[in-house]
């Protein structure tokens, strides 16, 4: 039946059922906090009167000549016991230890002259014994508790007990007086939640109804499959305009993934060409360099021919990865985490360049981290052609790249002494395709920002126009886990 109903009417209904069962649990705590505060009223007065009838009784036994007994506790109360009874309001029954009535103020004879055993065996454990309530009639309950009386030695002599008739009709009045109250407030909420219930369910469906006509009018291929509603309700509207929106659209589906495609291979072509063309340019110089300086009287001469070797071999590994990721439907390379060492990775990027101009200094003699090599050499190689191509040609090159090791982190700066970044460019210069060089494709930076956050790191930059620009990469310190 409840599926039956409008979605107005079932807002309307879950949010009234809400304010209905409220309503009833906080009437439900209020009767049954009442009733407990009333419990703990009696026993804290009954506790108190037992406290002062104890007080008087010991102020009775240290009057006493002799040592007080359970022999002679009789003599020494039958004479004071009415007293105390009459000047603290209370009726008292005096038991001995055994648990027969020895004394008693009451008028009427009384039920219990024998002390069940549950009483005697609480008495033994705790010194005390406290009945809870029971309803005797009329309005009335039964409140009763048993204490030892010990003499200065600490010896129990007799049991005292204090029974306590109290009249709940107190109770009842100021309990059905806020129940009245209360009758009161719970009829006004529900009648102002019900109307307000009603308008915020009308609102909602209203606003479903908009949403249904901006479907209708929306034109944008959407790859889902039809929403299957079986429903009657105000939702109905919107699913139907969704579906018929999803048949205008799927005749162009086809052309827009082709477009797609073909788009994005000509990115990958754009990115894979400018990440090859990376290492080439200071290839091409560092062999000029070495041709130049070559001595075959050096005796240094092999080593530096191996240094090298060694320096192209890997710049040619990085072009090789990414011209098999570009065979592989023009991805990046394969992330692939090592054991690498970034001090000494970060000299193999730098050797590419020329020496007098870049100054490598880092915290630590080897940082071993998990890390992929090849990643970790297009970061370096990227900044620090960045850096070279923003020196103007009658300004002497100078570039500083810094590894730190702080706390969890791996930070590396890389500062020249370029033009500077302009304020107004921002964060624009890691967007793709933002260049403001005249050969870049501006790609360099987007990817280096990628891969940096891959590691879950960041980068930024500090710049002075004319005075130069800081990039400052931080990447969290992840040991190897080979």
């Amino acid at each position: 039946m409840f599926d039956r109903l409008k979605l107005s009417q079932r807002i309307f209904a879950a949010m009234f059922l809400v304010i209905l069962f409220s309503s009833v649990s906080v009437l439900i705590v209020t009767n049954y906090s009442f009733r407990e505060q009333n419990k703990i009223f009696a026993e804290d007065l009954l506790k108190n009167k037992e406290r002062q009838v104890i007080d008087a009784i010991d102020y009775e036994l240290d009057r006493y000549p002799n040592l007080a007994t359970d022999q002679n506790i009789y003599d020494v109360l039958e004479n004071v016991i009415l007293g105390i009874a009459d000047v603290h309001k209370t009726d008292i029954n005096v038991f001995d230890v055994r648990g027969n009535l020895m004394l008693t103020t009451e008028a009427a004879d009384i039920s219990t002259r024998v002390l069940p055993q549950r009483v005697l065996d609480s008495l033994s454990r705790n010194l005390e014994y406290l009945e809870l309530p029971v309803n005797v009639g009329d309005g009335k309950t039964f409140l009763t508790t048993y204490r030892y009386i010990t003499n200065f030695k600490g010896e129990p002599v007799a049991i005292i007990n204090l029974p306590y008739k109290s009249d709940n009709s107190f109770f009842r009045e100021n309990m059905y007086s806020l129940l009245n109250r209360f009758a009161g407030v719970m009829l006004f909420v529900l009648i102002a939640g019900g109307f307000l219930s009603w308008f915020m369910a009308k609102q909602i469906t209203k606003k479903i109804d908009l949403i249904a006509a901006k479907i209708k009018q929306t034109d944008v291929v959407i790859h889902n499959k039809p929403i299957d509603y079986q429903g009657k309700d105000e939702l109905r509207p919107l699913v139907d305009s969704y579906n018929e929106m999803l048949e205008k659209l799927n005749h162009q589906s086809n052309l827009l993934a082709l477009t797609e495609r073909e788009e994005a291979w000509r990115e990958m072509a754009k990115q894979v060409a400018h990440e090859i063309k990376n290492p080439l340019t200071p290839m091409r110089m560092m062999i000029q360099n070495y041709v130049r300086k070559y001595d075959a009287n050096d005796p240094e001469a092999k080593e530096k021919l191996k240094d090298l070797s060694d320096t192209l071999v890997t710049q040619i590994d990085t072009m090789s990865a990414i011209a098999e990721a570009f065979s592989d439907f023009a991805r990046m390379p394969i992330r692939k985490d090592e054991e690498v060492d970034a001090v000494a990775t970060i000299e193999t990027a730098l050797e590419i360049f020329p020496e007098n101009s870049i100054l490598f200094d880092s915290s630590v003699k080897e940082f071993k981290i998990h890390f992929d090599r090849i990643y970790m050499i297009r970061i370096i190689t990227n900044l620090v052609k960045n850096a070279i191509q923003a020196i103007p040609h009658d300004r002497t090159p100078e570039i500083h790249v810094i590894l730190q090791k702080m706390k969890d982190q791996m930070v590396i700066r890389i500062s020249d002494n370029g033009v500077g970044i302009p304020p107004n460019l921002g964060d624009k210069i890691f967007e793709p395709k933002f260049t403001t060089t005249t050969g870049g494709m501006g790609l360099g930076l987007a990817m280096v920002k990628k891969i940096i956050e891959d590691y879950h790191g960041e980068i930024r930059y500090q710049s002075e126009e004319d005075r130069g620009t800081e990039f400052i990469i931080k990447i969290p310190y992840v040991k190897s886990h080979f």
